[in-house]
């Protein structure tokens, strides 16, 4: 069965369905709570080495990987569609199967996690799975801080 690039494009959507799942199956813990940062490329993210030397569990999510994985497929396609259709079934057999759909479930696991979550912008730092939102911190290290004052404030 040969794959093409109308194929790749409708697995897409498929992957954002199944993706939530898997984004719920480590829940963290009260000390150290699982952190999920959805960005993109322009993003410049901060503390995430130091997060993780204390234990946390830190995920990242860019919403630009869906376009990156597609371009670097359809990079350097001849003009001729034929040529253009037969130049990207190697490209894909290459790549074999199984391997192409991990990159893609892991290409939309941002996308998926933000419609999960109803994230409308971001960056966006969440903890508890999407109970507390940080919008607008890229330092990883100040968003746990604003989060634990958030955090202390509930326990008064």
């Amino acid at each position: 069965m040969s794959l093409s690039i109308s194929w790749l494009l409708s697995i897409g959507p498929l992957m954002v369905w199944i993706t939530p799942v898997m984004a719920q199956a480590n829940p963290g813990n009260q000390n150290h709570p699982l952190i999920e940062v959805i960005h993109s490329d322009a993003d410049r993210l901060s503390g995430q080495a130091k997060l993780l030397q204390q234990g946390y569990d830190v995920k990242l999510y860019n919403l630009d990987a869906p376009k990156q994985l597609l371009s670097s497929l359809s990079q350097h396609l001849p003009a001729n569609q034929t040529a253009a259709k037969r130049t990207l079934e190697q490209r894909l057999q290459q790549h074999g199967r199984q391997a192409l759909q991990q990159q893609l479930i892991t290409a939309y696991q941002g996308l998926s996690l933000a419609m999960q979550y109803q994230i409308d912008r971001y960056p966006a730092v969440l903890f508890d799975q999407g109970r507390a939102v940080i919008y607008g911190v890229t330092d990883l290290e100040q968003a746990v801080h604003l989060y634990r004052q958030w955090q202390s404030g509930l326990n008064r």
